[in-house]
């Protein structure tokens, strides 16, 4: 007899079975939020994919293009990628300020009912939500390093962990972890007590900070605009099957990223918000390692820069870095 199970809180289920699993016998399949890709297919964008796939592939400029990709990128961030969300931004044609925000709104609401009916007992309720409208504050701290103490000056990990793993195990969250080597395999490298948390959408991550309308589409971000970014990609990244990983040295050093390619070894990402790039951190690294080249993802457009290895990489083309990988 074959089963097909489907839940938003699958994941959470099987991980709490106390029955004997079927191992060896189940296939999981997860799924994310629309990534940017399949974003623009929802607004029939297919030649504005092609155009992107080929100037990443070819590492050409998209010329008067790259506005466009911009424009549709600050949508994204808008609406995130939950299907229902970016419905309702299709339906208001380009009339953007009459997205409706309760989509997300109502998103979020079913997230917290979730909260309270998959958990033993209303103080487990407590510390996942706690841990859940932390993450805006952890990822403004300098490093960005979860910290149990932001949820509670006298929170210690054994007290939070469950409530941690099951945000991770519904896909509310999304673990980014520290690799002390950057060397292969990445996984076999990594402080499982240094991480930094997303949230699992980025639409969603605005909704919570109550970032209007306006302030998205303007880009008027100010200080979040930075850790917004940064959640993005990290969307991205994970929605095209590439582990959430990243490096801190000495002198605050920090690469957002890492990926192990298939060629060439193992690349540091460094993301910038505007089109202002400069860095240390991929300085630093670069005299360490000595990567073959080095990923740079900003409101800039393609580009490489033969002197620093800088290979520039706009920020609506980062669902193609999948390929590097491979």
């Amino acid at each position: 007899m074959r089963l097909i199970c489907a839940g938003s809180l699958r994941g959470v289920k099987l991980a709490r079975l106390n029955k004997p699993f079927p191992v060896g016998k189940v296939t999981r399949l997860y799924m994310y939020p629309m990534d940017f890709e399949e974003f623009l297919i929802a607004f029939n964008q297919e030649a504005l994919i092609d155009k992107i796939k080929s100037c990443f592939a070819k590492n050409e400029t998209m010329g008067i293009v790259h506005d466009k990709a911009i424009d549709y990128y600050r949508r994204y961030l808008l609406s995130g990628g939950m299907p229902e969300s970016v419905k309702a931004l299709i339906e208001c044609g380009n009339d953007y300020y009459n997205y409706d925000l309760s989509k997300l709104n109502n998103i979020i609401e079913d997230y917290k009912n979730d909260m309270n009916n998959h958990v033993s007992n209303a103080s487990e309720t407590l510390k996942i939500r706690n841990i859940y409208n932390s993450l805006s504050s952890q990822l403004q701290n300098v490093s960005k390093k979860f910290q149990y103490s932001v949820i509670d000056s006298h929170a210690k990990s054994r007290e939070y962990s469950l409530s941690l793993n099951w945000l991770v195990e519904s896909n509310m969250v999304q673990i980014c972890k520290c690799v002390k080597l950057p060397e292969k395999p990445l996984l076999g490298f990594v402080d499982n007590d240094v991480f930094k948390v997303y949230y699992s959408d980025v639409g969603i991550f605005n909704r919570l900070i109550n970032n209007d309308i306006k302030t998205i589409i303007l880009d008027d971000m100010k200080i979040y605009k930075g850790i917004i970014t940064e959640n993005y990609v990290a969307n991205e990244l994970k929605a095209n099957g590439i582990d959430l990983l990243y490096w801190r040295g000495a002198r605050k050093a920090k690469i957002d990223f890492l990926i192990s390619t298939a060629n060439d070894g193992i690349i540091p990402i460094e993301v910038k918000a505007d089109e202002n790039t400069q860095s240390k951190s991929l300085k630093v690294y670069n005299d360490l390692y000595h990567p073959k080249y080095m990923i740079r993802i900003s409101l800039k457009d393609f580009g490489y820069n033969p002197e620093t290895h800088i290979k520039s990489i706009p920020l609506y083309a980062v669902f193609l870095i999948k390929n590097l990988v491979i």
